[in-house]
């Protein structure tokens, strides 16, 4: 197998370093999440990058430690950003489809800093909510394709070469699949940005019995927008895994496209669950829509890395079915990774 394929015997320590920055760059998202869902944004004031005025801020309340918390862990996913920039500049200067989303992680992570600073600034505005959100997720989209690109493209090299005959998913499809799944969760930062989470009572998976409520209001066209987006991603996360089924498809895809149908399935749950607890306590809520959030986020994690096999699986194969230049498997494997 061509050295430059196989890179993740070579550079394991790498291959770690940049899954453990997708995981801290989740769990940033999933900290925001708490910090938003909770109402904690503020708990700093308008200070930034201090926390009301202070380095080390008086812990006074439970919305100054969640939003120092949130801060600091945006810090260290910055200390992570930077060594796997460091790394990938050193092992893989050659390999763009490692280097490149590594690199603009690094750009994305400064955006996000600046773009936290601008919603602490504008007293946690929904748009601008919405933004940081949209960019922490491509943030975390950066890392995951680098880390699919070291950890998988040997795999799927192994896989093609052991059996020509099974199938690919459609790679429009998926990348459909992970607009959808991108959109559920913006789309939610939108229903909560404008309180709109329990506009439809505790009606569902209908509002109030309509399919388009535009007659009772914006917000429950709002709320009801929200579910239709995320009802159209089980369906196509339905028919992308039957597709699998039929095909015959690599354990590599099926094991891709049933985390994302498990992720997703979640997420769907807690969503019903979200509007289920519209009648209990701050705290179960809390904890329900930030739970709800983190499922999002991994829903849109799976389609990510789903999205990467199958641009793999597809790259390799047209390079291996290239009439034009016939190569060698070793010569195949320089130019599909590089």
């Amino acid at each position: 197998m061509n050295q430059a394929f196989s890179a993740r015997t070579e550079h394991p320590g790498f291959r770690r370093l940049v899954l453990f920055t997708a995981i801290v760059t989740f769990m940033m998202i999933v900290i925001g999440a708490i910090t938003r869902v909770s109402e904690s944004g503020m708990g700093c004031g308008i200070y930034w990058p201090s926390c009301n005025g202070l380095l080390v801020p008086e812990f006074v309340n439970t919305a100054v430690v969640i939003e120092y918390g949130h801060r600091l862990f945006a810090l260290l996913v910055g200390v992570f950003a930077l060594a796997t920039l460091v790394q990938a500049v050193r092992l893989y200067k050659d390999t763009p489809r490692v280097l490149y989303p590594v690199i603009l992680g690094f750009v994305l992570y400064f955006v996000q800093s600046g773009l936290g600073a601008l919603t602490v600034r504008l007293s946690n505005e929904w748009l601008s909510v919405l933004i940081h959100l949209a960019n922490s997720m491509l943030l975390l989209a950066c890392y995951l394709v680098a880390w699919v690109n070291v950890r998988s493209a040997a795999d799927v090299e192994a896989q093609a070469e052991n059996d020509e005959q099974r199938g690919t998913l459609p790679l429009t499809e998926v990348i459909g699949a992970s607009v959808l799944a991108y959109s559920v969760a913006l789309v939610g930062a939108v229903v909560a940005g404008n309180n709109a989470a329990y506009a439809c009572g505790t009606s569902w998976p209908l509002c109030f019995g309509a399919v388009w409520p535009s007659a009772q209001g914006p917000l429950q066209t709002l709320n009801m927008t929200h579910r239709l987006i995320a009802g159209g991603l089980g369906i196509v996360l339905l028919t992308l895994a039957v597709q699998v089924w039929r095909s015959r498809a690599s354990a590599l895809t099926r094991s891709a496209i049933a985390f994302a149908c498990v992720m997703y399935l979640m997420q769907a749950a807690l969503g019903a669950l979200v509007i289920f607890s519209a009648a209990n306590p701050d705290a179960v809520k809390v904890i329900t829509r930030s739970l709800h959030v983190t499922f999002a986020a991994a829903t849109w994690s799976a389609m990510v890395i789903l999205s990467g096999v199958t641009w793999l699986q597809q790259s390799y194969r047209k390079q291996s079915h290239s009439p034009v230049q016939p190569q060698s498997s070793t010569a195949r494997s320089a130019t599909i990774f590089n």
